[in-house]
């Protein structure tokens, strides 16, 4: 068989097989969108017929809640008899539901919630003492214990008529009068339209089916007509650009276009031309793309065990280590020991769920010099289970500095008071979401006002940067804080129970005092000394940290009345 007529034959198949194929699938697709759209109408339908009864029935609780207390403020200043009058505006109420209707075959029920039917089929029931169907008042009494009203579904028969239909009723309980008043619709409205939809969808599908026949056969033809005196031309062309276009990738240079013969074959590959460029321009780019991020972009990522694989560029130069040292070992090479276990202990446990992580980490160079970074770190799948890890982050070494020194006295190097009352806060919820002991020290320099007049304020300045720094010294666990409050008034935060408190208390008096900083002016030593109030409480017992300050400053202002350089607690 010639090449010429295997390529008519091929293209005449192809041609064939494709109509059919997308002739099919057309009507394929079309009856997924069909049945699509049957789901969607019932849905919507639902959706629709829920919302408008919720309405009703609210619309009728705030006509009842408000004819009510007209009643209520009417009654105030009646002399009427009014269990009488109650029962006359039950009874009212009832009959002006029973000829409440919506649409045709829409009407208002009222049960007690003892089960008793007040309103059936839209009319007052007169001697009926039991509803009639046990397991639908079940349904209404179930789905009336929720304080705003639900929905239940059940089959049941229309005014004037004895066939059950599929109903969806909305019922609510009026606790005053313990009725369960509701009201429903059927659900088979929306069948009558989806048969409507289904005839259309079958005559528009006959229709499409002679159409794509009829549009079959004229292409067929007309493709059998040309096919042949085109098929070596096309067979040359498509030869011509394909080892032209492989030369040309290979070789990253343009197609020779003086081989085609047919303009749109030209066309391609003039477009494949601008392919070529394109891809390669692109490459160039995405390699500077690459550099740049290598360069600025602090990347790292690892195995699933946490063991470096490669870092980026940017990394080593805020790290201060060479890729060689940090490739093959984990991040512990930079971790500050100053970081709590338990903060890379929640980072794992989120990891380890699969779950990202984002978050501020403080870091050590290899220097020794400390670094902050924010940080998100996002697992890698392979075959959907974690092989390893990346994190990709951002250096915030200056905002940390600059947080820092908003928070921090200039003087002492203490947190400062705006600190400390957002800390008090915060520990003060973790004292009560963890049912821990919160312990606050309110400290003061005694007769302090006298040093500074007798030594000057130079040398009061030194006094206390002495005394802040047995502060940072003791106060040396994570969960405590130190702070100067103002002048010589400083304060800790800390979680220790009532009796270590008090001990931690009397060796930082101890301690101060064992610094014989000279003080003339005090009536008590000859040392420079301090005095302390505590309040040392569970965290559920708090007030509030204007109570837990106050307590602990009333204890301060006792130890100075007591005779100063000592400690007060409750």
């Amino acid at each position: 068989m010639k090449l010429s007529r295997f390529i008519n034959n091929f293209v005449l198949g192809i041609i064939f097989f494709s109509t059919l194929l997308t002739f099919f699938i057309s009507i394929y697709f079309q009856y997924l969108n069909f049945q699509s759209d049957k789901i969607q109408i019932k849905k919507e339908f639902l959706e629709y017929q829920k919302t408008k009864l919720k309405n009703e029935i609210d619309t009728i609780f705030k006509i009842i809640q408000k004819e009510d207390q007209i009643f209520e403020e009417l009654a105030k200043d009646s002399s009427i008899n009014l269990s009488n009058q109650i029962e006359n505006k039950k009874q009212n109420l009832l009959i002006w539901l029973s000829k409440y209707r919506i649409k045709e075959n829409g009407y208002i029920f009222v049960n007690s919630t003892d089960g008793t039917p007040l309103i059936f089929d839209g009319k007052i029931v007169e001697k009926m003492e039991k509803y009639p169907y046990p397991e639908v008042f079940k349904k209404q009494l179930e789905a009336s214990k929720n304080p705003n009203g639900d929905f239940f579904n059940y089959k049941f028969k229309k005014l004037n008529s004895q066939n059950e239909f599929d109903k969806i009723s909305f019922v609510k309980r009026y606790e005053k009068y313990d009725w369960i008043i509701g009201t429903g619709v059927y659900l088979d409205e929306v069948d009558k339209e989806l048969a409507l939809k289904e005839e259309l969808f079958k005559k528009n599908l006959l229709n499409l089916a002679l159409s794509m026949f009829t549009l079959f056969i004229l292409v067929l033809f007309f493709i059998y007509l040309i096919s042949k005196r085109l098929s070596k031309y096309i067979k040359d062309n498509v030869e011509n650009l394909t080892i032209a276009f492989e030369k040309a990738s290979l070789e990253n240079k343009k197609i020779d276009t003086n081989t085609l013969t047919f303009k749109e074959f030209i066309s391609l590959a003039n477009n494949l031309n601008i392919t070529l460029e394109l891809k390669n321009k692109t490459k160039k780019e995405l390699k500077s793309q690459i550099k740049i991020i290598n360069e600025n972009v602090i990347i790292s990522t690892t195995d699933e065990n946490g063991i470096i694989t490669d870092v980026s560029n940017a990394f080593c130069k805020m790290s201060g280590f060479t890729k060689e040292e940090l490739i093959g070992r984990t991040h512990n090479i930079i971790k500050n020991p100053d970081t709590p276990a338990s903060f890379y202990e929640k980072m794992w446990n989120s990891l380890i769920n699969e779950q990202e992580w984002f978050g501020e980490i403080k870091n050590i160079k290899k220097n020794g010099d400390i670094y902050w970074v924010s940080s998100i770190i996002k697992p890698k799948f392979e075959n959907h289970k974690v092989c390893g890890y990346t994190a990709i982050s951002t250096d915030i070494t200056n905002k940390k500095f600059i947080e820092e020194l908003s928070i921090t006295d200039e003087l002492t190097k203490l947190y400062n008071r705006r600190y400390f009352n957002t800390k008090i806060e915060e520990e003060i919820n973790r004292a009560k979401r963890e049912n821990n002991f919160i312990s606050l020290f309110i400290l003061d320099v005694d007769y302090f006002k006298q040093y500074n007049d007798y030594y000057g304020h130079q040398m009061g300045d030194i006094a206390l940067e002495k005394v802040a720094q047995i502060f940072k010294n003791k106060v040396a666990r994570a969960s405590d804080f130190a702070f100067r409050l103002g002048g010589e008034e400083f304060a800790i935060l800390s979680n220790l129970e009532k009796e270590k408190a008090i001990e931690f208390a009397k060796m930082l008096k101890n301690e101060i005092e064992n610094l014989q900083i000279e003080h003339k002016e005090s009536n008590i030593s000859k040392y420079l000394t301090i005095s302390i109030g505590i309040v040392s409480t569970k965290g559920q017992e708090i007030l509030n940290s204007d109570t837990l300050y106050k307590e602990s400053d009333d204890n301060l202002y006792e130890a100075k009345r007591l005779g100063r350089n000592r400690v007060f607690i409750k």
